[in-house]
């Protein structure tokens, strides 16, 4: 069956179900949906990782661990 035209979010997941309906999985029918609308395809959230032992340098210098210089 042909897909609705159009942008919109009623549209868009109108097209998904009627995909999924069909027999594709989600991610390719969301893929499709999107690609239909003329949408980018929704992207995950990159996530800063650090290496061993290393810190992670997106954080600013006051969310780094701290060396303890006083006396116990």
């Amino acid at each position: 069956m042909p897909l609705y035209k159009g942008k919109s979010n009623k549209t868009v997941s109108k097209n998904i179900s009627k995909l999924m309906d069909e027999g594709y999985p989600q991610k390719q029918a969301v893929a499709i949906a999107m690609s239909t609308a003329k949408r980018p395809k929704p992207r995950k959230k990159k996530v800063i990782r650090a290496k061993k032992g290393g810190v992670v340098r997106g954080f600013s210098r006051i969310a780094r661990p701290q060396r303890f210089r006083g006396i116990f």
